[in-house]
């Protein structure tokens, strides 16, 4: 990411960080207008919730306390205590027929044992053992007491109930009354109207009422059982937990209200209400944002475009200038009045391009006389009174030249020479050498003069072997102009010289005396009786590193030297893990 930033333009730079800017304080907004909306949705759906939980316990409450007061009444009543103390079914219906108590759903009368005396609704056949039903065991377990009251599933429906004893004169219950009103989709739909989110009673393996038509139950309670809808995670974690849910598209948010009922299963008001359609009207507000942000980023992209190009255009001016000055054209001037910085840039840069033109024309006119590299070392300051020093010395030859120069034209011989110098240079100047002299048929070049490098046996070396890589290539062409090809053999060696400046004011040049041109020299001698390309002293060999590699190590005579040298093999670069 950081290269790919690198490339990019001055324009781009400027432009993508104020159109990204723009575009993530816009995206900021919309996300946080749509997070306001719906946390505001949310908690106007949640206080609709609370509102429907508190109107279903008032609603419990007030039928718990209808319920006591029928109960309370029938039990007190003298003609209705001879009528249980009779224990007979059809004389308890009888009775029950001629009083008011046919608004709740359920009456029950049982012997002081819990069994069923009579179902005033008839609905159940009397014998049957209904102790453990929770109100009647609480009555039975107190029977002192005002009674149970308890929400609770009698074959499947929800009933809230409420059980109280019949009272003999002994003050010891003869029987139990239990009256009940059923929990269902009646009053699931009055919720709903009165508070306006849906209301369904359940638990997570049934249903038992609900306000929702049968195609919403279809998708959250499959086959009756919320546990395996959509809700079943909400049901699992219990307590009071919300979730929104999708039915038939439409985003819905569900509540869950426990309920203290005796039941195998724990109850839950599951109250719900549609997201989307709460959400209403304000689900235009983003859209309406998104416009106004989208005309004002638009606006602020032109804006940044138009700064971008005020800065870019100029400077754009400055680097195609610039690409000239270092094509070598010190010609191009920048135009530019202006009194900012980028005019004071502009004004630099002239001065520049002038100073260095006038640095250029002295440079060519004294490279005429001595080397480039030598030149560009004076004009830099670098003093050229002798000195010792460190260098490495490089010879090149040609093997068998001299049978070459006898089989072809002088004229094509001096080309065939001078493409081979061109090669040579290229390979000794691109690691920071210089040619010290050209020897007829070979060079001469010096790394660690004028300028000196803590590698400069590595660049020999590497300068060699450039020069060994380029030979093919040359070799090739000579081939098909059919001229001879070339071989070359390359010496190295690392030592103490004197550099300086040789000979009279009027004709004098940078050089180097001393034992280590003579022993390269040598060096390069010895590679026609070793038969290869490059040989090395010993101590330019230890000067290299583990990407240099070395073959065969030799202690040879060497004319003019009292003690034999050794000399090093270079086969060429090595890979380095």
């Amino acid at each position: 990411m950081r290269a790919w930033w690198a490339r990019r333009r001055l324009r781009a730079r400027i432009f993508l960080p104020f159109a990204l800017l723009i575009l993530a304080v816009l995206l900021a907004t919309l996300g946080l207008i749509n997070a306001a909306v719906g946390a505001w949705v949310e908690r106007s759906l949640l206080a609709q919730f609370a509102v429907t939980a508190r109107v279903f316990r008032a609603l419990m409450d007030e039928r718990t306390a209808r319920l006591r007061g029928i109960t309370s009444l029938l039990a007190r009543d003298f003609a209705f205590k001879r009528a249980v103390a009779t224990y007979d079914t059809e004389t308890l219906i009888s009775m029950a027929a001629n009083r008011s108590y046919r608004d709740v759903d359920l009456l029950w009368i049982t012997d002081a044992d819990g069994r069923l005396l009579a179902d005033f609704g008839g609905a159940v056949e009397a014998g049957r053992v209904v102790r453990e039903l929770p109100p009647l065991a609480e009555a039975l377990a107190a029977p002192d007491a005002e009674g149970g009251a308890a929400i609770a599933a009698i074959d499947g429906r929800l009933l809230q109930l409420v059980a109280a004893p019949v009272l003999g004169p002994d003050a010891e219950p003869i029987g139990f009354l239990i009256a009940g009103e059923a929990i269902d989709d009646v009053t699931a739909r009055e919720l709903q109207l009165d508070t306006g989110p849906a209301v369904t009673f359940a638990t997570a393996a049934q249903v038992y009422a609900s306000s929702l038509v049968p195609s919403q139950r279809e998708v959250l309670f499959p086959f009756g059982r919320p546990g395996d809808g959509p809700l079943a995670p909400v049901l699992a974690a219990g307590g009071e937990t919300t979730a929104l849910v999708a039915v038939a598209g439409d985003r819905v948010l569900s509540g869950l209200v426990p309920i203290d009922a005796r039941l195998p299963q724990p109850l839950f008001a599951i109250v719900q209400e549609s997201y989307d359609r709460a959400l209403g009207p304000l689900r235009r507000l983003p859209g309406r944002v998104a416009v106004i942000g989208a005309v004002a980023l638009a606006s602020g992209l032109l804006v940044g475009a138009l700064i971008a190009a005020g800065i870019a255009a100029p400077l754009q001016a400055m680097v195609r200038a610039m690409r000239r000055v270092l094509d070598g054209d010190f010609a191009p001037r920048l135009p530019l009045q202006r009194g900012d910085e980028i005019g004071f840039l502009a004004r630099a840069f002239n001065e520049m391009v002038s100073g260095l033109e006038e640095r250029e024309h002295i440079k060519d006119t004294f490279g005429r006389f001595v080397s480039h590299d030598v030149a560009a070392a004076v004009l830099g300051g670098l003093p050229l009174d002798g000195e010792r020093r460190e260098v490495t010395i490089l010879f090149q030859d040609v093997r068998g030249f001299t049978t070459i120069a006898e089989h072809i034209a002088p004229t094509r011989l001096v080309q065939v020479v001078n493409r081979l110098f061109t090669q040579m240079v290229e390979a000794v100047e691109a690691q920071g050498g210089i040619i010290r002299q050209f020897t007829g048929d070979g060079v001469m070049a010096l790394f660690g003069a004028p300028v000196q490098h803590a590698d400069d046996p590595a660049r020999a070396v590497r300068a060699a072997l450039d020069m060994v890589a380029r030979l093919p290539g040359l070799n090739r062409d000579l081939a098909a102009e059919g001229l001879p090809v070339l071989r070359i053999g390359i010496g190295i060696h690392t030592g103490e010289v004197v550099a300086g400046r040789f000979g009279p004011d009027r004709r004098s040049e940078y050089s180097v005396v001393g034992d280590a041109p003579n022993l390269a020299s040598r060096i390069e001698g010895l590679t026609k009786e070793m038969q290869t390309a490059i040989l090395v002293s010993a101590v330019t060999a230890s000067r290299l590193g583990a990407d240099i590699d070395l073959g065969r190590r030799a202690v040879l005579a060497v004319k003019g030297k009292e003690h034999p040298v050794e000399v090093v093999e270079v086969l060429g670069h090595r890979a380095v893990a």
